[in-house]
């Protein structure tokens, strides 16, 4: 069987003699097939060059990322440590708040009133967590106990506000302050009765003062008693709340009216010497559920 060939003929620009160029058939089939081969081998090549850039992309991205998250966690950490400072920074404010809020000189000196008595104000962490507890290892437990310490230092702080605030307003209804500075001239307690020399209970104390001189309300409150009555003369009551009264007796006129409110401070009358009485001067009492008790307990110490 004759072989069969392709015939190339080349013609040369600078001369007019042919070339020929003879290939054989089973050649021509084999350089295609290898061709094909290569193009396949490029084409893999190719793709396998693409993917290891895109992972080599990617392996550069997860490195900065990575780098970033590490950054961004040391420095989470180190506010996580400086967070747990200022907590346990306020957790020892908040014990000092209450305690000088449960040892105060109100607590102590009116311990008869009810100071407490304001409803749902109770507080305090069932857990006792430790600082070794907070700064531990697994900085999400870390942060996650802080947050539960704050919401219970937000909640105490806001019972502690509460207090403070009803304290305060216990404090302007409380009898603080003089109603008339002057000489103290009968106490509180048995005395001799300056009409028939006999003992008797005196309920208040009889404070010295010019005739007309201004008498002011020792505390916020209402007036409920502004009249004469006999041996007070006359006589103004006040209420203040938490079942503490105050009497003032022997004066010259009212400033104030019944129903009035009055605040610590208030001119509420003038001094006289209406109803039983040597001379001018004031009398000052202080109920405590209308049973009299010692005005200097209220009264500043030193005065």
């Amino acid at each position: 069987m004759a072989k069969k060939f392709y015939t190339c003929i080349i013609v040369p620009d600078a001369s007019h003699r042919l070339h020929k160029l003879r290939i054989p058939t089973r050649l021509l089939h084999v350089l295609a097939i290898i061709g094909v081969l290569l193009f396949f081998v490029a084409v893999g090549l190719a793709f396998n060059y693409t993917r290891m850039a895109f992972k080599v992309a990617d392996y550069d991205k997860l490195q900065a990322e990575n780098t970033e998250l590490k950054i961004e966690t040391k420095n989470l950490e180190v506010s996580a440590k400086k967070l747990s400072t200022k907590i346990n920074d306020l957790e020892n404010l908040s014990v000092k708040l209450t305690k000088m809020i449960e040892g105060d000189a109100v607590s102590r000196r009116f311990a008869r009133i009810n100071f407490n008595r304001l409803p749902g104000t109770a507080g305090g962490s069932r857990e006792n967590y430790s600082t070794a507890e907070l700064i531990g290892d697994n900085l999400k437990s870390h942060v996650d106990l802080m947050r539960d310490r704050m919401e219970e230092l937000e909640g105490h702080f806001r019972v502690l506000e509460q207090v403070t605030e009803r304290r305060a307003e216990v404090l302007r209804q409380t009898p603080g302050i003089w109603p008339l500075h002057g000489r103290v001239a009968s106490h509180f307690g048995t005395r001799i009765d300056p009409f028939t020399g006999d003992p008797e209970m005196h309920m208040g104390i009889d404070i010295v003062g010019m005739y007309g001189s201004a008498v002011r309300a020792p505390a916020d409150g209402v007036v409920i008693y502004a009249q004469r009555k006999s041996a007070y003369g006359n006589l103004i009551i006040l209420d203040h709340g938490n079942g503490l009264t105050t009497r003032h007796g022997h004066l010259s006129r009212f400033t104030v009216r019944i129903g009035q409110k009055v605040q610590k401070g208030d001119i509420i009358g003038n001094v006289g010497m209406t109803g039983r009485t040597t001379g001018p001067h004031l009398h000052y009492e202080v109920r405590l559920n209308d049973r009299p008790v010692n005005p200097r307990s209220y009264l500043p110490r030193g005065d």
